[in-house]
């Protein structure tokens, strides 16, 4: 006897199990796609958080060098990524390779970015302007890989799912990942590299670009691409449909000027966070530790508990608390140490950092669901999502936001004159790097010299006529000296050697602390003595290092005031733009995103019954 299955039955039945395997394949590509930012974010957070340490710190450049490398990276960076991600984004949504759309960018972008990394940091004996070049030309390689990968995640995001509970699980778990990634990293590198900053650095980068590039790898091979619609798949896209698109998106161009603002305030503590530890507190990569491990547990801990938060709140409510949050932790940073109840100490600081942590990370994952729905925003108003090229504006505000920051913290250190002292930092980091590269013949015959040239500076106070007319004189002695000459040692701040601890260990393996460099007679140590070292952080003595002798101890009003300015009052006020212009101009609330659905919905229906 034969059974009649209706049409309509077997269409729902084929839908369902279309239904179930659709969210089968979305659940093993959100933790799978999420996961994979833990190492693109330790990249990221290498460079945009700590590169410019590292050439403050580990680099001896003059503040030309300095203030020329960070316009270059400032502007020349700019001007590069106009041309650059928009290109990106038009090449990506123009692509029809077997592996996806995305996936063969992301890949190829994370194994050379990555590459590029290792050359950045490893490269370290090039002096002055050849080292400005050296850097701009790595920099640019790092724009344009990181780039191609960049474009490619962010533009795969919304379209793994438009499902609003979907979209906001996907993105909550993606940005906690992603916290994750910057946690380890701003947890590790300065305790490596604080005291050892060249030898650091070289460890790290090798270490996070593995990590990046492994985390590439896996979503390569286990995310799977959703279907791209008929249209998609026979599409080019020219420039000038690209910037059409953008430029008739206004809800997409209000939130990247809004996230713009965001960028610049949400990254100026932890971008100036060295230069404000070290000058109040002292040089210890232990108490920067601290800050970060306060700042990045805060930011996890609230993108997991996000999801309740905004079904409670609605997002446009938990904006306005959580910008609320951050700038009255801003304002109470801003206090500590100038009033008596509150003094500046690692505890209230972690303390109030957690405020800000917690304020701006509730509100980035808001911006981020917020940037995701201007996709369907723009297929909702004509038909066409387009995610490379509407998210290629994400990527281009952040470096541009990174750019801004970069610039201010340039002007702040140049302006305060924070840079010229931090130089005796950089030149003690640099020479202990160099020191240890040496034979102990070189090292005895560097001490006895560095000696001699102290008794140059005797009585002098840095910047008079007599102390530059001293260190040209050095400079000359250097140059002339085969092997002194090879430790790139900047005749300027000779001084700050005088206070380096010289560390001897013997052959049974054992560590002495014999004097500091300027203070014990040289011709008493010899070759055969064993290996020696010099140390310029904390000493197990517990005298005071000869890093915070000559920053924090030499600190002035005026530098103190421009860095707490610029790591606490201008980012409130960013923050404070950022809701406004959201309040202001953003439509795309949780009912609004629902209709558009609803209507892009019916619109597919009617494409499948034409098909």
């Amino acid at each position: 006897m034969e059974t009649n299955v209706a049409p309509e039955m077997v269409a729902t039945d084929e839908k369902s199990a279309a239904e179930q395997l659709r969210k089968k394949t979305f659940h093993r590509n959100k933790w799978f796609y999420s996961i994979s930012g833990i190492g693109r974010d330790m990249s990221y957070s290498l460079i945009d958080s700590f590169l410019l340490i590292y050439i403050q710190f580990g680099v001896s450049l003059t503040l030309a060098q300095f203030t020329t490398l960070s316009l270059i990276i400032g502007v020349g960076g700019r001007l590069w990524d106009a041309i650059n991600d928009p290109l990106m984004g038009a090449i990506i949504e123009g692509s029809h390779f077997k592996k996806g759309k995305f996936r063969p960018w992301i890949l190829l972008g994370g194994i050379l970015c990555g590459l590029v990394i290792i050359v950045m940091f490893n490269v370290q004996s090039i002096p002055g302007w050849r080292f400005v070049v050296f850097m701009t030309v790595m920099y640019l390689l790092w724009e344009s890989t990181f780039t191609m990968n960049d474009i490619g995640y962010w533009a795969m995001l919304p379209s793994l799912s438009s499902v609003k509970e979907e979209r906001n699980s996907i993105t909550t778990l993606t940005v906690l990942f992603a916290g994750v990634g910057a946690i380890l990293a701003q947890g590790i590198i300065p305790q490596v590299t604080v005291g050892d900053m060249r030898a650091g650095y070289r460890f790290v980068s090798i270490l996070i670009a593995a990590v990046f590039i492994g985390c590439q790898i896996l979503l390569f091979f286990t995310v799977k691409e959703p279907p791209r619609r008929k249209v998609e798949n026979s599409e080019n896209i020219s420039l000038k449909k690209m910037w059409k698109t953008i430029a008739r998106n206004d809800q997409v161009l209000w939130m990247t000027l809004s996230m713009l603002f965001y960028n610049i305030g949400s990254t100026m503590l932890i971008a100036l966070a060295a230069n404000l530890l070290y000058m109040e507190v002292g040089y210890n990569g232990t108490l920067y530790f601290y800050v970060v491990v306060a700042y990045g547990v805060t930011m996890v801990a609230v993108n997991a508990l996000y999801p309740a938060l905004v079904n409670r709140l609605g997002r446009k409510r938990l904006q306005n608390w959580s910008i609320l949050l951050a700038v009255v932790g801003y304002a109470l940073i801003a206090l500590l140490g100038w009033l008596p109840v509150l003094p500046f100490s690692i505890a209230p600081l972690c303390a109030f950092i957690i405020m800000v942590s917690a304020g701006q990370s509730l509100f980035y994952m808001s911006c981020i669901i917020n940037m995701a729905n201007c996709v369907e925003y723009n297929d909702y108003k004509h038909g066409e999502r387009n995610e490379a090229v509407v998210s290629t504006l994400r990527p281009f505000m952040a470096k541009f936001a990174a750019a801004m920051h970069t610039l201010i913290v340039t002007l702040v250190l140049t302006i305060s004159g924070t840079f010229l002292l931090s130089q005796s930092i950089s030149t003690l980091e640099t020479q202990r790097d160099f020191f240890d590269k040496h034979s102990p013949a070189d090292q005895v015959y560097y001490i006895q010299q560095v000696q001699d040239y102290l008794k140059e500076y005797e009585g002098l106070k840095a910047g008079t006529p007599e102390y530059k007319a001293a260190a040209e004189l050095v400079g000359k002695e250097i140059a002339a000296d085969d092997v002194i000459s090879k430790f790139q040692l900047d005749p300027e701040y000779v001084p700050a050697l005088s206070d380096a601890m010289v560390i001897v260990k013997t052959e049974a393996g054992e560590e002495k602390e014999l004097e500091r460099l300027g203070s014990f007679d040289a011709n008493s140590i010899s070759a055969s003595s064993g290996t020696f070292s010099i140390k310029i952080d904390d000493l197990k003595s517990g005298e005071e290092s000869a890093a915070n002798l000559h920053f924090r101890d030499q600190r002035t009003l005026t530098m103190r005031i421009w860095v707490r300015l610029a790591a606490t009052l201008l980012p409130a006020l960013m923050l404070l733009i950022a809701l406004y212009i959201q309040k202001k101009k953003f439509i795309i609330d949780e009912d609004y995103y629902d209709q558009m659905m609803h209507d892009i919905n019916n619109r597919k229906e009617e494409e499948s019954s034409l098909a």
